[in-house]
């Protein structure tokens, strides 16, 4: 399934806004076949049960996810291409690595609203990329969140999230008051309530931004389901620290007993 980009994207223009922060919005992104596949395996995944499916274990997160795992074929791919990597890299004129987290992300219908946040947050990824050239987070050898490895002696490499990518799909007419919207704030103190400025998740439409120390945001509850693929590109540490420097990356809190 793996297609170039200029196949597939529909071609219309890809919007850049600088308030409260700068983001990118685009809709619709694909073709309506590309965009039918992906909604279509998408939904395929949600009927699965066990560990292939959807889980419930991103903590202090009201969603259930599917984390992408290394070696991945499947409608999404274009988001895993390095074609997609530079085109977010000089949107936003943010070196990037080959290292990328993705999962697709599926709220019920009445899922509490997040906390504002920005997503400057640390990475850790097996240092071996393989040969397609995407080196997709392998939970399962190495924790993404602090790094530690099911493997001895396992190589791994920390790196900071540089863009963040939420495309939405399979979710329906959208109009105000259905809510489910993604939050921009001007400040980490606003109440969730109160977002700067609300995004729609309207199908086929992508929300993306550099994750800097002011970049926040959050999911707004909604009175229906919401479905989106979440992705984070990354940048090096040293680069990060270099622009923010060490203490604006928002080290992640360790459960109890870790």
């Amino acid at each position: 399934m793996n297609s170039s980009l200029d196949e597939i994207l529909d071609g219309r223009r890809w919007r850049l806004r600088e308030y409260p922060f700068r983001h990118l919005w685009a809709e619709p992104v694909f073709r309506r076949t590309r965009y039918e596949q992906m909604a279509l395996e998408l939904r395929q995944l949600l009927a699965v049960d066990g560990t292939d499916g959807f889980q419930r274990n991103m903590r202090g997160y009201d969603a259930t996810g599917h984390s992408f795992r290394p070696g991945y074929r499947g409608a999404f791919e274009a988001f895993l291409s390095s074609e997609f990597r530079d085109a977010l890299s000089r949107v936003f004129d943010v070196p990037v690595t080959c290292d990328v987290n993705a999962s697709l992300h599926h709220h019920e219908a009445g899922a509490a609203s997040g906390q504002v946040h920005n997503d400057l947050n640390p990475g850790w990824f097996v240092a071996r990329p393989h040969p397609d050239g995407v080196n997709l987070a392998d939970s399962g050898r190495c924790s993404y969140r602090y790094g530690t490895t099911s493997e001895p002696g396992l190589e791994t490499v920390e790196r900071v999230r540089a863009v963040a990518v939420l495309y939405y799909l399979d979710n329906g007419p959208w109009f105000p008051g259905r809510g489910g919207e993604t939050g921009l704030y001007l400040d980490r103190t606003t109440a969730v309530t109160e977002p700067t400025v609300l995004v729609p998740p309207t199908d086929n439409g992508m929300l993306a931004f550099e994750c800097t120390p002011t970049s926040f945001h959050t999911y707004l509850a909604s009175t229906t389901q919401r479905n989106s693929l979440v992705l984070w590109l990354h940048r090096s540490k040293e680069d990060a620290v270099t622009r923010w420097t060490d203490r604006e990356i928002v080290r992640w809190a360790r459960a109890s007993g870790r």
